[in-house]
């Protein structure tokens, strides 16, 4: 597998940014939190949906919503792209791949676990085998070097998922622990098969024994309820006659009520009847009084609106006076009034014009401050455009526009066309560069892919006698010699090639540089042309404009001389006006005082009714006097008012009479009907009475036949008790019965259980033992370690270090041996001990990966480790050839000496981005 394109978007703390990777060494450097190792995490997201993060929320960018990663990768020879979208309601996930080099992606699949498994089947690897295999994590190295044996021991089982065995090896003992906890807790279930019989025979028994007596129960129940029905019907009928003497007995002394309540009722009425006779009396007396009030009171109100109508007389005669003199003045004054509102709509006219000619020539005026800024701002767009026309011609000459190509370019225009038409030519040449570098590397890939082919056989034929490492066929020293030396010639002449063409690269790569400088410089020059045209045209519409105000101002003299004139004409109307003001704002005064008075015909018509009124209250006066002698015309108002006082006194006394009079026929009725009630309500006392005597019922027989009743009644209540008691005990012993049958069935199923637990706990300590260390644990170490130390020679040799070979024992301690026999680790260099880790770490990698191992990701290598081994490490990782891709992870700036490609990443205002 090979990455080759990774795009974040809101990622962690990346925006927008796409990284891409090449083949060889890539160092991604910056300092600690500008989110390097996101980059790591974001392959392992895309690839197999991990991450450190606590939920899958937790990646996207603070303040945004949607997250997209896409990976492009190579996996044998076919290229892939893998998109993990994230949005806020859901997440999608897809796989496309490409036909061709040259073609689209296309769609493979999509859906989580439809990605995950096609992911898994092409890459061969699982997410733990990705993780434990091509990413080694921070720290790695560094443990691999200074660790103690079983440290380093645990830690390469980890890497071999070693550690899952023993994991899965411990998690068995809980579950091994909760089955024998639950075959003692069935154990404890199983009864005595010979106590369940024994206990179901008693209860058995038991139940036959209330079948008996609940019988015997109900025949004398049975009995019991003849005797009652027997007993009630007597006891019905002594109930009913009891019931009937009780009523009477009731229904006499309520009619005994009635008859008292009915005699009080009747002395009420008499009383009232007396009263009533005394008032009609009294109101014979009141009669004459009564009949004189309605004529003093009309005497009081005619004296008192008189007086009032005399005084509302002699203002309304007054009123009529003004009135006439007002209507003579305004008569005089309506001449000078009209002539004053003919001058003032005049001046308001002309008035009108002189504000519209002082507006025209306040236009005119602020034309000509118009005119001034605007000849100055054509002066200045005109030299500036002028001037960037000739430096974009000379910049066009400098940047490779032959001259000739320059001559008729006479405007913005064609300047823009001819620019646009370079920056074509430019990106021509740059991509036509771009294709010749991407074929040059293909081919470099080509030469490593068959420097690789020739080391292997090479190596292989060290180790064999008579036999081809390709095709297996016999061969003598000679033949195997000239093989030797085949492959050795076809790794130089590879190895020449690659030199070749990175050279040939380094060149192409120098003069796109240039061509993409130029190509940014030509786009800078295409958007100031696209400016200037603006400009232009906004240069074009301001000569209109000025045009537009030369017009305006002709006018200028004319309209000035038509403002005079009539300037002059206003001054002598206003004083024509002015002749006529005193009599304008006397006819005002006299009209605001008509309107005050009101109508004169109005003011006469009410005149005239109040002197009706005086005569008609006159006329009445005069007729009360003649109706009571008592009243004359000049009678003291104190004695008239005291007069009718007493007066109101007597009729009000006299009204209250009357009305308590009117109640004399009704309480006369009323008091008939007493009487009668009286007569009704004797009657049936004695009809009461007579009936009460001829009753038959007998207390004494009744409380014998009641007493009979009720210890019957007592006797069944105790029988059917006691059947009840008898029921309920045979229902619990029922279900007693029941539940021994059923412990009965279920301890022999219990006993199968327990049986079947038994042998399981059997086989689950047999695979806690199979998985334990000294079982496949144990098989796994010795298997991988040949293969691990097959693989880790390779790597460590690679480093051209005196030493012949490399030994790893059970217990994964390294030995080398040189000229000066075996070493230990502890006893060689320290970049030596760097070169055994790092080679050991690629060897379990290159032994855990399926097939040819193509990239590794190292996540800070260097980190924990001193100055000078760091320096070692990195001097090691610059000589690596082995692999087509190393992708690292550093802060440590000296790593950027052993990249083929340096990727730097810098944090600004907590976004992460990638610098060129």
């Amino acid at each position: 597998m090979i990455f080759k394109r990774l795009r974040l978007k809101n990622f962690k703390s990346y925006a927008n940014e796409v990284i891409n990777f090449d083949k060889g060494i890539t160092v991604i450097i910056g300092q600690n939190g500008a989110g390097k190792s996101s980059i790591f995490e974001a392959i392992s997201f895309a690839l197999y949906k991990q991450h450190t993060a606590g939920k899958l929320h937790d990646l996207v960018r603070n303040n945004t919503e949607n997250m997209s990663v896409e990976l492009d990768f190579v996996s044998r020879g076919k290229e892939y792209r893998i998109i993990r979208d994230k949005t806020k309601s859901k997440t999608v996930s897809r796989l496309l791949t490409k036909t061709s080099s040259d073609s689209e992606f296309m769609s493979i699949c999509s859906g989580e676990k439809e990605v995950a498994d096609n992911i898994q089947a092409i890459l061969d690897m699982d997410a733990n085998l990705f993780l434990n295999a091509i990413y080694v994590r921070q720290g790695e190295i560094a443990e691999l070097v200074d660790k103690q044996p079983a440290e380093k021991k645990r830690l390469i089982g980890k890497l071999l998922g070693l550690d899952s065995l023993e994991t899965a090896w411990k998690n068995l003992s809980p579950l091994i622990n909760e089955y024998e906890n639950k075959s003692s807790e069935i154990k404890g279930k199983l009864y005595s098969k010979s106590a369940l019989d024994e206990e179901y025979k008693v209860k058995t028994i038991e139940l036959n024994e209330m079948k008996n007596r609940g019988h015997e129960l109900e025949s004398q129940i049975d009995e019991v309820k003849q005797l009652i029905n027997e007993i009630s019907e007597s006891k019905r009928d002594m109930e009913r006659e009891k019931e009937i003497y009780e009523t009477q007995m009731n229904n006499l002394t309520n009619e005994k009520q009635t008859l008292e309540r009915l005699e009080k009722e009747k002395q009420t009425l008499q009383e009232s009847l007396d009263k009533i006779r005394q008032s009609e009396e009294e109101i014979e007396r009141l009669e004459k009084y009564v009949s004189k009030l309605d004529v003093y009171l009309d005497f009081e109100k005619s004296v008192v609106s008189i007086q009032s109508l005399k005084e509302s007389e002699i203002e309304m005669e007054d009123k009529i006076d003004s009135i006439k003199e007002q209507k003579k003045l305004i008569h005089e004054k309506k001449q000078g009034y009209n002539d004053y509102l003919k001058s003032e709509e005049l001046i308001s006219g002309l008035n009108n014009k002189k504000i519209d000619l002082e507006k025209q020539l306040a236009t005119i005026t602020q034309l000509e401050k118009d005119k001034k800024d605007l000849l100055q701002g054509i002066e200045s767009d005109r030299n500036d455009i002028e001037n960037f026309f000739s430096i974009s011609k000379e910049k066009l000459l400098d940047y490779g526009v032959s001259q000739d190509d320059l001559t008729n370019v006479d405007g913005l225009k064609k300047l823009g066309d001819i620019t646009n038409d370079f920056s074509d030519e430019i990106a021509k040449k740059i991509e036509d560069l771009t294709n010749e570098i991407n074929s040059k590397e293909q081919d470099i890939v080509a030469f490593k892919q068959a420097i690789s082919s020739c080391e292997k056989p090479l190596e292989e034929l060290a180790d064999v006698e008579n036999k081809c490492p390709v095709c297996q066929s016999d061969i003598d020293d000679a033949k195997k010699e000239e093989l030797i030396t085949q492959y050795k010639t076809e790794i130089e002449e590879n190895t020449k090639s690659i030199e070749e063409n990175k050279e040939t690269i380094r060149l192409f790569t120098k003069n796109k540089d240039s061509f993409t400088e130029k190509q940014s410089k030509v786009k800078k020059l295409s958007d100031d042309i696209l400016e200037y045209k603006y400009k232009f045209s906004n240069l074009e519409k301001d000569l209109e404009r000025l045009n537009e105000i030369d017009q305006g101002l002709d006018a200028k003299e004319y309209i000035g001389d038509k403002l005079g004139e009539l300037i002059l004409e206003i001054a002598k109307e206003k004083e024509n006006r002015d002749s006529y003001k005193q009599d304008h704002d006397d006819y005002n005064q006299v009209k605001g005082a008509l309107d005050v008075l009101g109508s004169q015909t109005e003011a006469e018509y009410k005149l005239k009714q109040i002197k009706n009124e005086i005569d008609v209250h006159v006329k009445n006066i005069k007729l009360a006097i003649e109706n009571d002698s008592h009243l004359s015309g000049d009678m003291d108002t104190l004695e008239l008012k005291q007069r009718i006082d007493d007066l109101k006194a007597k009729n009000e006394e006299y009204n209250q009479l009357k009305g308590f009079v009117q109640n004399k026929k009704t309480v006369n009725a009323q008091f008939e009907s007493v009487k009668e009630e009286i007569d009704v309500c004797n009657n049936q006392l004695e009809i009461i009475q007579n009936k009460i005597d001829a009753s038959t019922y007998d207390k004494e027989k009744y409380e014998q036949i009641t007493y009979r009743d009720e210890m019957y009644s007592r006797r069944l209540e105790s029988f059917n008790n006691e059947l009840s008691e008898i029921k309920g005990r045979a229902r619990e012993l029922i279900n007693i019965h029941k539940t021994l049958a059923e412990k009965i069935k279920n301890n022999d199923r219990f006993q199968k259980e327990y049986e079947n637990i038994s042998q399981y706990l059997v086989l689950l300590k047999d695979i806690r033992e199979l998985y334990g260390k000294n079982g496949i644990q144990k098989e796994l170490r010795n298997n991988s370690r040949p293969i691990i130390q097959k693989n880790t020679k390779k790597f460590f040799d690679d480093f051209n270090f005196n030493y012949s070979d490399l030994i790893i024992d059970d217990d994964y301690n390294v030995v080398v041996r040189g000229p000066e026999g075996e070493s230990s680790m502890s006893m060689v260099s320290g970049g030596e001990k760097i070169a055994i880790a790092l080679a050991l770490r690629l060897g379990i990698t290159k032994s855990m990966a399926k097939g040819d191992l193509e990239t590794i990701l190292l996540d800070e290598p260097t980190i924990h480790l001193d100055d000078s081994r760091r320096q070692d490490l990195i001097n090691l990782l610059k000589e690596m050839s082995l692999l087509p891709q190393m992708i690292i992870v550093t802060h440590e700036n000296q790593l950027e000496s052993a990249a083929d490609n340096l990727i730097k990443v810098e944090k600004e205002n907590g976004v992460s981005k990638i610098v060129n």
